[in-house]
């Protein structure tokens, strides 16, 4: 089985995390995307809703991506420990060890790679799959560019026809939207609930979340 992965804090999910993961599903024809919800980012000091209500919300908003397939699950919430990528990639290929581990990271987020706790050592559990936008040129280390010439994939194919170790890039859709932003959009009173799925919207108003 070939999963794909999408990490993150989901404070809240939108759609600027799901439309790009499903173009990726069905570019890259995987079997399964898995939303996983972080315990504590490292990057990041606070966050608005628990652990419980984020993982509520990601569940919600997988069940929104129906009929494609996907799950959230809560691996990175019941660890005791910062959540680190390195870590947890290692942790799931123990956990499924049959499968391919494809990792789904923006642009922005691959050029701060060399950044990461253990970042080396990603590429030996999983693929990883960088989504470019459109006129987006967000400048790599030497180290990063280095990374690429030896590990970038010529081809999707590739990722499915290896268990792990390449990084393969696609053009991705441009969804203009952040959590920041719809926090914001929320305590302010304005218009908001378009950015997300409707039944991730009921739950944040029933929650009286983020006001």
């Amino acid at each position: 089985m070939l999963r794909l992965l999408l990490g993150g804090s989901f404070d809240p999910i939108h759609w600027g995390h799901l439309k790009p993961l499903l173009q990726a599903f069905e570019l890259l024809q995987a079997d399964q995307m898995v939303l996983l919800p972080s315990a504590q980012p490292p990057h990041r000091n606070g966050l608005g809703a628990s652990a419980e209500q984020r993982f509520t919300m990601a569940q919600l908003a997988a069940a929104a991506l129906a009929p494609a397939p996907c799950c959230a699950d809560d691996w990175e919430l019941k660890q005791q420990r910062p959540s680190y990528t390195a870590i947890t990639l290692a942790q799931l290929a123990e956990r499924w060890p049959h499968d391919t581990l494809v990792f789904v990271l923006g642009d922005d987020a691959f050029a701060k790679l060399d950044s990461w706790y253990n970042w080396q050592q990603l590429l030996h559990h999983a693929h990883l799959l960088v989504l470019q936008r459109p006129q987006a040129k967000v400048p790599w280390s030497p180290a990063l560019q280095n990374l690429v010439q030896q590990r970038g994939a010529q081809s999707l194919l590739q990722l499915r026809q290896q268990t792990h170790g390449l990084i393969g890039f696609i053009a991705s859709t441009d969804v203009a939207i952040s959590a920041t932003e719809i926090r914001a959009a929320i305590s302010t009173q304005q218009p908001w609930q378009h950015l997300l799925p409707k039944t991730v919207a009921n739950y944040i108003e029933q929650q009286q979340l983020y006001r």
